[in-house]
């Protein structure tokens, strides 16, 4: 074990070790991940935000992801690819595995957002595992983070199987989700033109008659589809939380 002279420096080594499994070096750079920008005393230049690990860590994540679906799926073509690779690095999903491994609670945040029902820790969070990410490449380099998002957040909590199949169920979703809390959910076609020699349908994705928001696609069921997705992140529901049919 690195030594580690502050009792609170040693526990939050340790807290690094069950999530990696190794010591941090640089035990500033975990720290740092934590600290949302709201935390930040603008007068104060020597702390600094998550911001720019979170920036680094998202390159980190796109990289791993890539070849991790580029290796598993080598049958299938770039589009194909393309699309799985979003729906392991969503917003959503990021979020929602930082939440199982509790990093709202290692968040620095200002006094106004620190209420545990505000409902922005859970985005916050999934910026946090992504700053997280981008520390562990600059303190151990690539094969360490690359090891960290395969064994430690693929593996345990992204069912491949089943998210290959989830493009077909955002909209049974959202409709599960507004059964259960009564809420009325209609698909509108607002526009159909065309472009290109191809047909394009705008659909209007409506709770209790107030447009949420607007996707455009080929088909109206893609569309629908693509609108729900939207529904489902605007609204911050965890998918594993439905039944997929």
């Amino acid at each position: 074990m690195l030594l580690f002279r502050r009792k609170k420096d040693r526990i939050f080594a340790l807290l690094i070790k069950k999530y990696t499994g190794y010591f941090p070096k640089n035990l500033g750079l975990y720290r740092q991940a934590f600290v949302h920008n709201s935390a930040i005393n603008k007068k104060d230049s020597d702390k600094l935000s998550n911001e720019r690990l979170e920036f680094l860590g998202d390159a980190v994540i796109d990289l791993v992801v890539a070849e991790f679906v580029f290796r598993k799926f080598s049958g299938k073509g770039e589009g194909y690819l393309t699309e799985m690779r979003s729906k392991i690095v969503s917003r959503e999903q990021l979020s929602s595995i930082a939440s199982k491994l509790g990093f709202e609670k290692l968040l620095v945040l200002s006094e106004s957002l620190k209420n545990p029902k505000n409902i922005n820790l859970y985005g916050i969070a999934g910026n946090a595992l992504e700053a997280f990410i981008g520390a562990i490449y600059l303190d151990y380099g690539y094969d360490k983070a690359r090891k960290f998002v395969i064994k430690k957040l693929i593996k345990p909590f992204i069912d491949i199987e089943k998210l290959d199949s989830l493009y077909e169920n955002y909209k049974s979703i959202l409709l599960q989700w507004g059964q259960k809390n009564r809420k009325v959910i209609d698909f509108k076609l607002i526009e159909e033109y065309s472009d290109k020699n191809l047909k394009y349908f705008r659909v209007g994705l409506f709770i209790d008659e107030e447009l949420l928001v607007e996707a455009t696609n080929i088909t109206k069921k893609k569309a629908e589809q693509m609108a729900s997705e939207k529904a489902i992140s605007i609204l911050q529901l965890n998918i594993w939380d439905f039944k997929l049919s």
